[in-house]
């Protein structure tokens, strides 16, 4: 370790050694499953105007995540449309977004527009 944090942030003397696993995508998937590790302040919330009930309870908020480079490699290869991405970020199903008021679907949308690539947009497609 260098002299102090900042020194050992900038030369990787901090980071310890590289595993095969860093190196090799093949030895990463051989190591289980890989996640982004997001926190609360990673996410996007919205408090519904008109809440959505769903089965028995109630959707009064909505969280969003950001997308991935995977959630953005699947819509590219029209796997999924722009609804399912947005789906996917809220952790819903399509058929609940579907239900929203418009209000509460325009400001979700807005929230979608902040946390995916603007090319997503500007790409022409038939759904939302």
């Amino acid at each position: 370790m260098g002299k102090n944090a900042i020194e050992d942030f900038m030369t990787g003397a901090d980071e310890g050694p590289v595993t095969a696993a860093e190196t090799s995508p093949e030895a990463a998937a051989e190591e289980g499953e890989v996640s982004l590790d997001l926190t609360d302040v990673d996410y996007r919330y919205l408090t519904l105007r008109r809440a959505i009930t769903r089965g028995g309870g109630k959707i009064a908020r909505i969280r969003m995540r950001p997308a991935m480079l995977e959630d953005i490699d699947d819509w590219s290869n029209a796997e999924i449309s722009n609804r399912e991405l947005l789906a996917r970020l809220c952790d819903l199903p399509p058929a609940v977004l579907k239900k929203l008021a418009w209000d509460d679907a325009e400001a979700l949308m807005g929230i979608f527009h902040q946390v995916v690539p603007e090319f997503v947009f500007a790409t022409p497609k038939d759904d939302a």
